[in-house]
């Protein structure tokens, strides 16, 4: 491809810093860094016209811990680790309201509820047992009083008990993807969709290839791909496929607020007069152990009973319906990837599907590396 002078000059010229992924990650990383240096040229780029892995298709969750998850994350990571994270969850989300302000991204702290039924007593047993031991430590780590309450009752069928979050709550997806955009644009960083990434070489600058035979150079490269980082490094990150249904409107919902189950696996929030259920990716979780954007009939049929049996009690009529893709560890561990790959590339990445309270401090994170 031949380009013109003003492509060359001002579209496709040498940056200071080029992020891969515009994501939640990529976009505030790219802000972190012209904000800190304004005259710098800072390009994110990205192989679809947005951050399409799950930046633009989560449920809208702010939160940062449940304690059945913390439980079942202390089997495979040490409670430093585990705690840490919990600790960039909660930063992270107050970082994020702060620098973007609550009412442009809708965030309401309505609070979470764990429920729990017959089919999972022995794990209510247990978080019970560990409720004074986690809340101790919360209020070390996170100056938060009470972090966690047990209840015993709830309106929900079959719930034989709950834990309550007072400090969690949920956002508008939409809406903070949008700010944190044009966010970046108003800074004058240059946003470039529709580029895929092949590989990189080191010369005196990095010249960064692309499928569309439009190559780049950039001082310095920093990937912030998530699920998709193995399809550039080998790092312990495996795409996980994440599932959402919305409802129908309802005249009267029956819950308001977040609820999870299942050590997580299955979440639900209202939004606009209907309920947002998510998960259920351990019903087929080699199938959901995938990159492709897609719907699974099976995940969505679980979604759909859960919905009905578990939530309204009743046959609701789906309306919408997608599919996310979130960075897990291949060894369960879920804090994130924040490194000095080689001089002047650096990684962020395996977000643990908490990409939205973890973005904040991931991208600070990362500034931090590269000055």
């Amino acid at each position: 491809m031949n380009f013109s002078y003003w492509e060359k000059e001002y579209l496709i010229s040498p940056s200071d810093y080029l992020v891969i992924g515009m994501g939640l990650v990529g976009l505030q990383t790219a802000i972190n860094l012209k904000e800190k240096h304004p005259e710098a040229k800072v390009t994110v780029i990205d192989r679809q016209s947005w951050g399409l892995g799950a930046s633009t298709r989560n449920a809208g969750f702010g939160c940062f811990a449940n304690v059945s998850e913390i439980l079942d994350d202390l089997k495979y990571d040490t409670p430093e680790n585990v705690y840490l994270t919990i600790s960039k969850r909660y930063q992270g989300l107050d970082k994020l309201r702060k620098k973007f302000g609550d009412e442009n991204i809708d965030y309401e702290t309505k609070g979470s509820i764990e429920i729990f039924t017959q089919k999972n007593k022995h794990e209510l047993s247990e978080a019970i047992d560990s409720l004074q031991g986690i809340n101790t430590i919360l209020s070390d780590e996170l100056g938060l009083d009470r972090v966690f309450t047990y209840k015993n009752n709830s309106s929900l069928p079959r719930v034989i008990g709950t834990i309550h979050n007072g400090y969690e709550g949920q956002l508008n997806t939409g809406k903070l993807y949008r700010t944190i955009y044009r966010y970046a644009q108003n800074l004058g960083i240059q946003l470039i969709g529709g580029l895929e990434v092949v590989s990189w070489e080191k010369n005196i600058d990095i010249s960064v290839i692309t499928s569309q035979q439009i190559n780049l150079k950039t001082r310095n490269l920093i990937l912030c791909t998530n699920a998709f980082t193995p399809d550039l490094i080998d790092e312990d990150i495996s795409p996980c496929r994440g599932q959402v249904i919305v409802s129908e409107q309802m005249d009267e919902l029956p819950i308001e607020g977040l609820y999870h189950y299942d050590n997580g696996y299955y979440y639900w929030r209202d939004i606009d007069n209907r309920i947002l259920l998510g998960g259920a990716r351990n019903f087929d979780s080699v199938g959901e152990t995938t990159d492709k954007i897609e719907t699974s009939e099976v995940i969505i049929s679980e979604l759909k009973r859960f919905m009905e049996e578990q939530i309204t009690g009743r046959p609701v009529s789906i309306e919408h319906q997608w599919s996310g893709i979130m960075g897990m560890g291949k060894s369960k561990q879920k804090i994130p990837i924040i490194k000095n790959i080689e001089p002047h590339v650096y990684v962020a990445a395996r977000l643990g599907g908490m990409g939205v309270a973890l973005s904040a401090s991931v991208a600070e994170g990362i500034l931090e590396l590269i000055e």
